[in-house]
């Protein structure tokens, strides 16, 4: 059996700060009765060794959820065993199934744990709040629930969501109802007053430390191919998915951040930001530059067959 699946295990959690993420603890604190969580971003990878260190007496093995730290062979070489489940295109190199690292794009980060885990559906109540996360997270929003449910995250915290659907109960209260559509006529207001400056390549950048997935929505509704969303030290880049833009290959380039093809992150840490965001603009052209080069030969073919 697994080592993993024992569910008597302490384990330390590591999990992303987003919707993903927080549904991610809530499979694993359901499975494991001691668990220990702590958030993490690409930012502060630094602080993993640490907070082991820290914790070192109260886990027997580590879980990073819809995450995979770049220092993946450090962590491993703590003392130990690790499980990594994570789905962002820019950690498919970790990928290594021999080593307990699931890298697997197909599935949103609590999808994936949600499948590791679920041995004789003993998790089965949290189906349908998986499933919401799965729809949101791949931005499929063919479920009308997965984009309220982001929304709650965001305004209510990482701790009061977990707490609130650690059972999978997932039918709304007539408060939460209420809320969500008084936060849809807020926003409304926000976006109709929110400063952007254009960027290259139908791109925008604005400021946005509230309701980032809603502007990312608007902009691509209004016609931009890209954005960057600006928020504590932290760029959000997003493209429209009928865009050539690998903003996984533009954070490659930067040296930092990662994420999926058409969603990153991206730590401004020490930069400038104008700086930053200059860069940025420049590998976007760079990566569409790069498209154009490979579209070349194929566009001479076509021509020769029609000829």
């Amino acid at each position: 059996m697994n080592y993993f699946l024992n569910s008597k295990l302490r384990i330390l959690n590591f999990t992303h700060i987003d919707l993903d993420g927080a549904t991610s603890n809530i499979v694993i604190r359901n499975y494991f009765k001691d668990v220990i969580t702590h958030q993490i971003t690409y930012e502060h990878e630094n602080e993993i060794i640490p907070k082991m260190i820290k914790e070192k007496d109260k886990f027997d093995a580590v879980i990073f959820t819809d995450f995979c730290p770049v220092n993946l062979t450090q962590v491993q070489a703590f003392g130990r065993p690790v499980l990594v489940l994570d789905h962002h295109e820019s950690a498919l190199s970790f990928n290594d199934p021999s080593k307990n690292v699931y890298i697997c794009s197909k599935f949103c980060g609590a999808k994936l744990t949600y499948e590791f885990f679920n041995h004789d559906d003993c998790l089965k109540h949290l189906d349908e709040l998986v499933n919401i996360t799965n729809d949101f997270d791949l931005y499929k929003l063919t479920d009308p629930r997965s984009k309220p449910f982001n929304h709650l995250y965001w305004a209510m915290g990482f701790p009061w969501f977990v707490e609130r659907f650690m059972t999978g109960d997932i039918e709304l209260s007539k408060s939460e109802m209420k809320f969500l559509v008084r936060r849809q006529k807020d926003y409304n207001e926000f976006y109709a007053n929110l400063p952007i400056q254009e960027l290259k390549n139908n791109g925008v950048v604005c400021e946005a430390e509230k309701y980032l997935s809603d502007v990312a929505d608007s902009l691509r509704n209004d016609g931009y191919d890209w954005c960057i969303l600006y928020r504590n030290g932290n760029l959000s880049i997003r493209s429209s998915d009928n865009s050539n833009i690998n903003l996984v290959n533009v954070t490659k380039r930067l040296g930092k951040g990662g994420g999926h093809y058409h969603a990153v992150g991206v730590p401004q840490q020490k930069e400038n930001l104008a700086d930053l965001i200059k860069r940025i603009e420049t590998e976007v052209d760079n990566e569409l530059n790069e498209v154009k080069k490979k579209e070349a030969p194929n566009e001479f073919m076509k021509k020769l067959q029609d000829a």
